[in-house]
Parts: C-alpha cells; structure tokens; sequence
C-alpha cells in the first residue's frame, strides 16, 4: 500500500488539521477539522479548472483529472506537476488538451464470473477493511470519503477528499502515473457512484468499481454504455451487482 504521512510537496497531514476547539455542556473539545482548500490547475499557462478540497496528493489529483475528465488520452506523456508552496496552484505541461471525450464501451469488461467473484463478501470486506486502516484523515477528522484502487487483490493505493470527485480523480491518478494496466484496476469507494463518477470510470479504463452506498440511475446508464461493472452495498453480506455491456 502507498502509505506516504506526507504529501508529495513535503508537508505532513497533521499540518492541514487545524484543531476546532467547541464546548459541550462545560466541557473543552479540541477537535481537527475535515482540510479543505481552494485549489486551481494551470496546464499550459492556462486555468482549467478549480477545486475544493483536501490538499493532500495533489500531483494524482492533476493527473486523474485530466485522464478521467477525458481531456488526455491515457498514452499521452504529461511534463512534470509542480506546486506552489502554499498548495493553491497546480503548474502542468504537456500536449495540447482535447474537448472532453465521449463515453465509450472500455476496451477490456469484466466478465460475469470475474464480477462475481470481485464482489464476493470474503473479498469486498477485507479489502475495505485495509483501505480503512490506512484511512488517516478519517481517523483524525471523520467527514472524508475514502477510495481504494486495487490490483491483482491487494491494496495499492488510498486516497481520502472532502469532495467524493476528487477521491475518484485522486486514485485514477496515482494508477495512471504509476503505469498501472487500467483493465487489472478496480476501485473501491465509500461514497455513491453518480454518473459524473462514472464517466470518470469509464474515460479511464476502469472496469469495476463497488461502493458502500448504491450508484445513481444516470451512473447505471453509463456504466452501461461502457461497459463498467458497478458493485452496490459492497461492505453487505449481499452486494448488489451491476453489469454494463457496452
């Protein structure tokens, strides 16, 4: 598991938890807040897009993105992220950008029996039980989604965000730049997958992604024009399958 305590520009996680001190009945509470900030990528000089939210993996953030937003082609070469001190400003070089890419059947779908088998309870739920220990923001603050991207079983990577989106584009990201084969990745999510989510899915390759929640109408009409398996109530004891065959 990618288990970095510190951002890739160098600061701790502790550094963007500033305590909230609130009263109970008499009683002081100092408590972290859930980090969130406003954060603006340039990509040739030229402003893109904004956010808000946890300023932490900031690089994949850029990266995912760009790939799950359909802007760049997974086999185009991006020039270095750079970031400003203070985490605001996102600097990225590269190929020109596109107008943002259709949806279509991804290349390599997860057959019915490889579905089956992901969402299989003795799978699912150890999974999410290693995303959440390895879930420090949720630990201190609570009020995060959490994302897992898993390959061949196993853990690779953990990403936490304010905004569920950013979680997505955080985990496509860290695939991306660590030259992950899309089609051996699956992403394991808290939040309910919407349709933006899963076009962001379906732009990267992905073909499963589950979900402790339950995905959106507009998510199953994606899903399945691209061919995108959708695992529902994944922590259940009866995870609900949906398969797209685009």
């Amino acid at each position: 598991v990618s288990k970095r305590r510190r951002n890739r520009n160098g600061r701790t996680i502790s550094s963007f938890l500033p305590p909230c001190i609130t009263t109970t009945e008499g009683i002081r509470i100092v408590a972290p807040l859930a980090p969130e900030v406003e954060v603006e990528l340039r990509y040739r000089d030229e402003v893109v897009v904004r956010w808000e939210c946890s300023p932490l993996h900031l690089e994949d953030l850029a990266r995912g993105w760009l790939l799950g937003e359909g802007r760049l082609a997974r086999t185009e070469r991006i020039g270095a992220v750079r970031l400003d001190p203070d985490a605001s400003l996102i600097l990225i070089d590269g190929p020109p950008l596109v107008r943002p890419a259709a949806i279509e059947p991804i290349p390599v779908q997860a057959t019915a029996e490889i579905a089956a088998g992901f969402a299989a309870p003795d799978v699912l739920r150890p999974l999410y039980e290693e995303m959440f220990a390895h879930a420090e923001l949720k630990h201190r603050t609570g009020g995060v989604h959490t994302g897992a991207l898993v390959v061949a079983g196993e853990v690779r990577f953990v990403r936490e965000d304010v905004s569920r989106h950013c979680v997505v584009d955080k985990l496509l990201g860290a695939g991306w730049h660590d030259g992950l084969p899309p089609h051996d990745c699956r992403l394991l999510l808290t939040s309910r997958v919407s349709g933006a989510i899963a076009a962001k899915v379906a732009r990267a390759g992905v073909p499963i992604v589950t979900t402790m929640s339950v995905p959106t109408t507009l998510a199953g009409a994606v899903a399945g024009q691209a061919g995108v398996t959708m695992v529902g109530r994944a922590r259940s004891s009866s995870p609900h399958i949906y398969r797209g065959e685009g």
